[in-house]
């Protein structure tokens, strides 16, 4: 374990600045308190520039409150990663799209430097309980609706991690809030992905309330296999202790093995009680759940009504157990049913997850960019299926990340009307899936977003929803999912 006051003068490379805010977070981080901090990335300076400009930037005006004298500026080495800079550090902090069999990161273990990530440290140094979200599907909704039920009790609320948001940020006054002895903690809700989970099983750390909420098909690109990627999941509660709570979906079979305690990870204490969800009346267990049109908490012989299903904004039956989840860690959490009670009503989702842009020429247009894995894709297609007629114009295609779209094709022959694929790596994949379903679907192929949207909006009729929901990673054609959507949802303002 580390302290704040290790870090000063310590030789700290960051390897993988990103453009996804987590490696500019930890970098800061480091900065102000003493570290000597070198970031490495194999991209140039040009791909970096928002990184670099924002690091730059505040360590201006960090100068002037925390002094030059306790601050080193940061070194940047892209383009390449030199062996020293992980042999000869006190030091190595690895950004989650980082493999996490990396030869570098294995050279500087060897060498006795310890590998390190912005949640490791977070755990390590964070003086209050951690609730933690992970999952294939559904963890950025589940974590943002559970933080705003969280931020009606309590206004001090934490929400960081994969979402985009370093929690380091808050890490600070974090600290100084520890010091009051007399204050509550605050409650701290992040988001973690396999990647991000990896790094506190050499810790033996779990979040205190820790939610799965799927595991499907889903990275196989960085994962052996589906045990391999379902061990990675089962991190977020394998290390619980008692007075910890899992809160686990009890419709998912993989989710359901580790709630049994069957999971992959055979020396976990897998000490922390449970607490399910899901779309169907529960049997033995408390949790939360669906019944005559009602959402509902059960714990013991004590049942309660939450709210109707029918007060739920989201689109699709995966948001529906999405809610149930966010309702099952909060209230695990203790945050009062009023305040559950009126999120649960007032929630409309979050940006490139089925988010609704609007209509224009008579078609719905939904930006849901973040589907990048072909299970997510066809639960946006059901979510957007119409009953008797096709109104989907589906916008997909990408990166492959060693997945199977035999389910996605078969989605597409019962939903879609006309498709458009992107080129990329998957493409041939799934024309194969999409021929072996036997789905006739029109369909043209795209290079960039401007090709995409313009086709999309040839076949939309009143009526149709544009669905841009790609069932692959964005690599090739665009910076990242967010750049993607973005770029749709560019198009979509300026149709007329």
């Amino acid at each position: 374990m580390f302290t704040v006051d290790w870090f000063r003068d310590k030789r700290v490379t960051v390897m993988g600045l990103g453009i996804h805010g987590g490696g500019v977070g930890i970098a800061k981080w480091l900065r102000r308190h003493g570290a000597k901090v070198t970031a490495t990335d194999l991209r140039d300076q040009h791909a970096l520039a928002s990184s670099i400009e924002e690091l730059e930037r505040t360590y201006l005006e960090e100068v002037r409150t925390i002094g030059k004298h306790r601050m080193h500026r940061i070194r940047y080495v892209l383009g390449a990663h030199p062996e020293e800079l992980f042999t000869d550090a006190d030091m190595v902090i690895r950004n989650p799209a980082v493999p996490r069999d990396h030869r570098l990161l294995s050279l500087a273990k060897k060498n006795g430097v310890p590998v390190e990530s912005d949640i490791s440290l977070f755990f390590m140094l964070c003086p209050f309980p951690i609730a933690g979200v992970s999952g294939t599907k559904g963890k950025t909704t589940t974590t943002t609706m559970l933080a705003a039920m969280c931020k009606e009790k309590d206004s001090r609320t934490v929400i960081g991690g994969n979402i985009r948001i370093s929690p380091l940020d808050k890490l600070d006054r974090l600290l100084a809030l520890a010091e009051k002895k007399r204050t509550a903690p605050p409650p701290i809700v992040l988001e973690l992905s396999s990647w991000q989970l990896e790094g506190l099983e050499r810790h033996r750390m779990s979040p205190h309330v820790g939610v799965i909420t799927t595991i499907v098909e889903d990275h196989l690109d960085r994962y052996a296999d589906m045990d391999d990627y379902a061990r990675a999941k089962e991190l977020c509660v394998a290390f619980q202790q008692k007075g910890d709570v899992a809160v686990l979906n009890a419709d998912n079979e993989r989710t359901a093995a580790i709630g049994t305690w069957h999971g992959l990870i055979k020396d976990a204490p897998n000490a922390g009680r449970r607490l399910w969800f899901s779309v169907r009346p529960l049997g033995k267990g408390d949790g939360c759940y669906l019944s005559g049109g009602k959402i509902m908490l059960k714990e013991g012989k004590v049942r309660v009504s939450v709210a109707p299903v029918s007060s739920i904004k989201l689109p699709g039956d995966h948001n529906r157990s999405n809610v149930l989840a966010a309702v099952a860690a909060a209230h695990a959490m203790g945050v009062p049913m009023s305040a559950i009670r009126k999120v649960v009503r007032s929630f409309k989702g979050v940006p490139y997850r089925l988010e609704d842009l609007g209509v224009k020429r008579g078609a719905r247009f939904v930006n849901d960019t973040a589907a990048t894995a072909p299970d997510a894709s066809v639960a946006a297609m059901v979510a957007f299926g119409g009953k008797k007629k096709k109104r989907v114009v589906l916008i997909a295609g990408g990166a492959d990340k060693n997945l199977r779209f035999d389910a996605w094709a078969k989605a597409v022959k019962k939903h879609v009307k006309h498709l458009v694929l992107f080129d990329g790596s998957a493409t041939p994949k799934m024309e194969v899936a999409l021929a072996n379903a036997g789905a006739e679907t029109s369909r043209a192929g795209a290079r960039s977003m401007r090709d995409a949207f313009t086709e999309a909006v040839r076949h939309a009729v009143r009526g149709d929803i544009v669905l841009l929901s790609p069932g692959c990673a964005s690599f090739g054609i665009f910076k990242n999912e967010f750049d993607r959507g973005d770029q749709f949802t560019a198009a979509f303002k300026r149709l007329r």
